[in-house]
Formats: C-alpha cells, sequence, structure tokens
C-alpha cells in the first residue's frame, strides 16, 4: 500500500468486505483512491473476474482504464478487472441473453446515427401534427430529452396517458412517445437507453442468471438515475460488496434523471450496514476557495449545519488560490492580465450556458489567441441572436444573403432569422417562407413582399425596416454604427420572443446587447466581423489555451485559471428571490426551491474548477459592497444585480481565515465555519 495515501484514503483503499458510501470533494484524489483499493483486493487474491468496476461515460471509463493498467504492471498483478460504463454493461448481458434465446436480437440504434435522427423527427411531426421538410433542432433535443427520462423510468405511453402525476405533460409529446415506442418495436431497435431497462429486466427474471460478482465499485454515484440504480441492485448478491462514490454538491443532471436522494438516503436503504467514508481534502485548491466553496454550499442544508460530511478542507501542502470578483469587470482586461501573469498557464472562462460564451469566442478570435469551444460545436452564426444580426449586417452591406450562402446550415439560419425578426405568419408559413429563400438567397425582398401579410400592422413595421437598411452601409464601415442603426429601426426587439424557455430567452437579449459593447472595444469593419461569425478561426485542441466551456461541461475538470462570466442575478440563477409564495402555489415554492439548489451546486462545480485564480465577473452592485463590509454570508432578500451566490461566498471571513492560517497567533473573532475549518485542517496528516 502506498505510503501516498492520506488517512482518509487509506481506510477506503483498505475496505474490503461489506457495502461502502464514499463522499468526495472536487479534486479529492478519488481516481487514485479507487485505483489502490482495486490493487489492493487483488493483492488479497480476489479474482479480477469477481470485480466489476461501473464509471459513468467512456471517457471516465478509459481515462480509469489506462491509470488502472499502469497500477497493475506497477504491482505485477495478473490481468485487470472489468472496467464499463453503464450501458456496455448493460449491452453485455443482453448480448449472454440474446445467445441463450431468452430476448430476440434487435439493432442498436446509437445518437449519432442519421436514422435516429430521423426516426426522432418522425414522432415529432406525429406528434404535433404537422408536415413539414424542416424541423428545429432544438425541439428535436427537447423531446429526445423528454423521452429518454421517460424510459428511464420505465414509463409506457399508457402510464404516461394515464398516471395523474404526468397530468400536464403536453398532449403533443404524449403522442410523439406512444409513436416513438411503436416505431422501434416495428423496426426492431434499441436504443442505449433501452438497453439499460432490458437489461434490468433481465435480472429481475428468474430466467436470466444473475452475474456473481464479490466486488461492485460504482464512481460518480450522485449522476446515476433511477433505472442504472436498479442495475446496481440486479447485479448486488448476498455475497457482493458494493462502494459507490460521488459528491451530493456535485449532482448537476436532475434534468437528466440524476437525484440527490440516490447519494442521501436512498443507497443506505437499499443497502444495509453501509460504511460512510469522506474524502474532505482536495489537492486541487487552496484554503480561500475552499472556504468560499463551503460557504455558497451551506446554503443547500436546511439546518446550516457546518459539520456535515460535505465540508472541503484544502490539503495544507496546497498553493494559495485567489479569489477575486470584478464588480462591472471587462472579460478583455481579465484576459490581457492573464496573459500577461502567465503564457503557460490553463486558462477557463466558464458560463451558464453556451449563448454567454459567444463574448468571449469573439474576443479570443480578436484577440487571436487559440481556444477550443468544449459544449458546442455549433457555429457563432448559429446562435439565433447572431443569425439576426449577421443576416441584418449582410442586407445592411450587400442586400442578400450571398455571404453566408456557402455555410451547410444555411436553411436553418433563415429560419432562425425568420423567427427573430418576429413576422406574424400563418402556421406552416414559416418553413414556406424558409424554402423559397433558400433556393434563391438574392430575393429576400420579393419573396417577403409577395408572401406575407404587410397590411398586419406589425409585419409592415418590420417590412419597412428592412428596407430601410438594404444596401445603407459599404463593407469597409465600423461594425458598431451598423449595429445602432438596426437597433433604431427596432429589428432586435422581438428578438428571443421565439423561444418559449425564460433561459433561453435571456441568453438571447443578453447576447444581443453585449454586442456594442464588444463593438465599441474593437473597432472593427463590417466585413471582418462577418468573417470572424460565419468563418471563425479554428484551432487545434493541442495548441489552445483558453478553454470555452458550460458549468456543466466543467465538471471533473480543473485549469490553473478560471474566469466565471455571465453572473447576473437575474440570468442567473434567474429565479425569484421572493421569501414566499401565495398557499396554493406551495407546490411551485418546492420545485423552485429545489431548482435554486440545482443551479448552487452548478456555481459550486464551476467555482471549484480552478487551481491558481478564480475570476468572477459580476455587474457592479452597491448591496454586494455593503454585505462584504458587514461580513454577511446571507442569501439576499432584495432585488440585486449580481448573482446571489456571489453574495453567500463569505469572502471577508474567508480572508481572516487566511490571516489566521498564515498567523496563528493572530487574534480574530472567527466564526464557526471558520473554527470548524481550522479543526479538520489541524486533523490532516
Amino acid at each position: 500500500m502506498s505510503k501516498k495515501l492520506t488517512k482518509e484514503q487509506r481506510k477506503i483503499a483498505e475496505h474490503i468486505h461489506g457495502h461502502a458510501l464514499v463522499k468526495a470533494v472536487p479534486g479529492s484524489g478519488k481516481t487514485t483512491t479507487l485505483i489502490m483499493r482495486v490493487t489492493n483486493l487483488l493483492t488479497k487474491g480476489i479474482p479480477p473476474q469477481s470485480i466489476l468496476i461501473l464509471m459513468y461515460n467512456k471517457a471516465a471509463q478509459v481515462s480509469f482504464q489506462d491509470k488502472l493498467n499502469v497500477a497493475i504492471s506497477k504491482y505485477n498483478l495478473a490481468y485487470s478487472p472489468e472496467v464499463r460504463t453503464f450501458n456496455s454493461y448493460a449491452l453485455k448481458l443482453i448480448q449472454e441473453a440474446q445467445k441463450s434465446k431468452l430476448i430476440k436480437r434487435k439493432t442498436l440504434l446509437r445518437p449519432e446515427d442519421y436514422k435516429y435522427q430521423g426516426l426522432l423527427r418522425e414522432c415529432y411531426l406525429f406528434g404535433n401534427q404537422i408536415e413539414g421538410s424542416y424541423v428545429d433542432n432544438n425541439d428535436i433535443e427537447k423531446l429526445e430529452l423528454n423521452i429518454s427520462n421517460w424510459r428511464l423510468e420505465e414509463l409506457t405511453p399508457d402510464d404516461l396517458e394515464n398516471d395523474p402525476n404526468y397530468k400536464d405533460v403536453d398532449t403533443n409529446n404524449k403522442r410523439s412517445y406512444r409513436k416513438y415506442c411503436e416505431l422501434l418495436e416495428q423496426y426492431n431497435l434499441r436504443t442505449f437507453d433501452d438497453s439499460l431497462i432490458e437489461a434490468v429486466q433481465l435480472l429481475r427474471s428468474n430466467q436470466f442468471p444473475t452475474p456473481i460478482f464479490s466486488q461492485v465499485i460504482v464512481d460518480e454515484y450522485q449522476d446515476v438515475n433511477y433505472i442504472q440504480n436498479e442495475l446496481i441492485k440486479g447485479i448486488t448478491q448476498q455475497s457482493t460488496s458494493v462502494m459507490v462514490v460521488g459528491d451530493v454538491n456535485q449532482c448537476i443532471y436532475e434534468w437528466r434523471g440524476s437525484r440527490p436522494d440516490f447519494i442521501e438516503g436512498i443507497f443506505e436503504r437499499d443497502f444495509k450496514e453501509s460504511k460512510v467514508y469522506n474524502l474532505s481534502y482536495t489537492f486541487r485548491y487552496g484554503h480561500q476557495l475552499a472556504y468560499v466553496a463551503n460557504s455558497v454550499i451551506s446554503k443547500n442544508k436546511v439546518d446550516n449545519n457546518y459539520s456535515d460530511d460535505s465540508f472541503c478542507i484544502s490539503h495544507p501542502n496546497n498553493a494559495d488560490t485567489e479569489v477575486s470578483i470584478h464588480q462591472g469587470g471587462n472579460l478583455l482586461k481579465i484576459i490581457q492580465y492573464c496573459e500577461k501573469n502567465s503564457t503557460t498557464d490553463s486558462t477557463a472562462i466558464i458560463a451558464r450556458s453556451n449563448a454567454d460564451l459567444i463574448e468571449p469566442e469573439i474576443v479570443l478570435q480578436l484577440l487571436n489567441l487559440p481556444y477550443s469551444v468544449k459544449t458546442s460545436k455549433q457555429k457563432l452564426v448559429s446562435r439565433p441572436e447572431i443569425t439576426l444580426f449577421a443576416l441584418l449586417m449582410c442586407l445592411a452591406i450587400d442586400g442578400d444573403f450571398n455571404r453566408v450562402s456557402p455555410i451547410k446550415s444555411f436553411k436553418p439560419l433563415i429560419k432562425n432569422f425568420l423567427k427573430q425578426l418576429g413576422f406574424r405568419l400563418p402556421k406552416g408559413m414559416l418553413n414556406e417562407l424558409t424554402e423559397a429563400i433558400t433556393k434563391d438567397k438574392t430575393q429576400f425582398y420579393k419573396v417577403i413582399k409577395d408572401s406575407v401579410d404587410l397590411k398586419h400592422r406589425l409585419n409592415h413595421k418590420i417590412f419597412n425596416s428592412l428596407k430601410d437598411i438594404q444596401n445603407s452601409f459599404k463593407a469597409e464601415d465600423d461594425a458598431s454604427e451598423v449595429y445602432k442603426f438596426i437597433n433604431e429601426k427596432d429589428l432586435f426587439s422581438n428578438i428571443s420572443e421565439s423561444s418559449i424557455l425564460r433561459r433561453e430567452s435571456n441568453d438571447q437579449l443578453r447576447g444581443i446587447s453585449f454586442m456594442l459593447q464588444l463593438l465599441n472595444t474593437f473597432q472593427i469593419t463590417i466585413a471582418d466581423l462577418l468573417t470572424i461569425l460565419i468563418t471563425p478561426k479554428e484551432y487545434q485542441e493541442d495548441n489552445v489555451k483558453y478553454h470555452l466551456t458550460t458549468m456543466h461541461g466543467s465538471k471533473g475538470l480543473e485549469w490553473d485559471n478560471v474566469i466565471i462570466i455571465g453572473l447576473e442575478d437575474n440570468a442567473y440563477p434567474g429565479i425569484s428571490n421572493e421569501p414566499s409564495v401565495p398557499k396554493e402555489l406551495a407546490s411551485l415554492q418546492t420545485k423552485v426551491h429545489d431548482e435554486l439548489k440545482e443551479e448552487r451546486r452548478l456555481f459550486y462545480v464551476a467555482i471549484t474548477r480552478a487551481i491558481k485564480h478564480l475570476h468572477l465577473i459580476v455587474p457592479k452592485d452597491k448591496l454586494l459592497d455593503d454585505w462584504n463590509r458587514k461580513g454577511w454570508s446571507s442569501t439576499p432578500k432584495k432585488e440585486i444585480e449580481a448573482t446571489r451566490f456571489v453574495f453567500e461566498m463569505d469572502t471577508v471571513i474567508a480572508n481572516e481565515l487566511i490571516t489566521k492560517i498564515k498567523e496563528p497567533k493572530a487574534q480574530l473573532n472567527l466564526s464557526p465555519r471558520s473554527r470548524l475549518y481550522l479543526a479538520k485542517l489541524s486533523s490532516a496528516s
């Protein structure tokens, strides 16, 4: 056994028999600990074939397998236990059942298969009772997510129709789901979701022999959903020891079916006499960040109990991590600061949504700094608000769309453009206009004039504004001037109306509003801006220094510097901070409260990605100054500008704690959380 393990890690690595729940804070070395546990099991004589390790996704599985192979080679062990994702293990069970002719063979339909997308599209059209050659990808993705969640809850179309818990589900979605299930059966297909369901049903049956494992290890347990948990239960026999590892504070996929309950009680209910271990020391970041992270996430505890198991402590050997809150901060200046202070550090720019990553992408394009966008392959021009601005600029300098016509996604661009303009159209007209303009990019004005009811007051106003901007600028003119002119013509006023989701709507409004500030900072011609938006420079992943990602996409990763943007409270979390709602809306209050908890966990995940420096860009907020001056960390009940999570960080006390750690004899009136932090720190190995 390695002597480098902490006391906490050693206890877990030496655990042999019985169920165990490991609660691990960010950067706590859980992968190293699990690998040491596996090698310990093998050296104790437990056969590799009797150990199963389940990982949440393929990337995690490959990474863990590679590290495990190195450890097995180091200890001269025979071979590695099985490391699988939930999906791949489910498919293995299905293949065994097919060989035994317990179930019939089906074709696996993968998410990337064009047939799968075609099937979803057919179901969407059927459910919504429409005809057409084009369906917005966002609509398909929403349907796909709904279907996946219903499948993984083992809901049939009849369940969805008859269960009162689902009475609020849209009738169109119910119809689409029934069609989806019928088509899978008709074409003899199964998806990855279906493989999980079928595997669980096999394990429940008396015909299929239950696999015999002495040890089952599950990583990222906070991310499992109902059917995955059922799979774990299905392969567990009386002699099986199950160890799950996770962090309730990093449960950020409730919209995909994961639930904090699994790690907060369900595991110990289903797996009796479980031993609970903690990995409470992070090896990633310093005391200041550890403390503010604890302060924020403590608001998710009903009783504000500081001694909970998820309390995170920076290991004494860690370097300091600076936390900077920039009120009214400028992203450009922070990027320039990062460039000045280090040319080798990795830097992540993190936002709640991909829409907020438009600004840093354009800034990095203008600065010629290599970057990658981790969470989206969508080109800048494909964002609805950027589509609107870019195509309006094309009309302003060319009077047509020839500049964007080479783009493969030209048809969806036109449809997005028309939706963002806000014409009032009869059913089916949007698709007709899209088809007509796509066929002839030079006849936009003629198509609109011939097809749209211009007697309608709003349509007449929009068309006249479009005529006003036609050929009104030259390609070499300043882009900020065309923005102002378009804005004066009220052509941005209907943006986001086509979105039924509040967050999407807010994202689009902010996405278009930040453009003027950006254009005032950088003097750029219309032609050059269109080049950046339509055909941005692309860089090899190995050569990039800046990584753009959403908060969800940042999970499991770390960077030297982290810059978090989009931290206006009305946008993130964007949830009312009213303390109460009428009694008849009590269920709504619970829903909002749960949503706020998940958004807070998401913030916790994002801030704990930093190693050296965390930068938070927030709007100017006088109330935040008051909070810091008074040393408060409560959640504001008043209307605020900066996200409430920054108010909850307790940065003043964090700074006092750092002083106390560096100068133990300093006389300071420490808070209960600070005293607990110091007590836990003193017990670190």
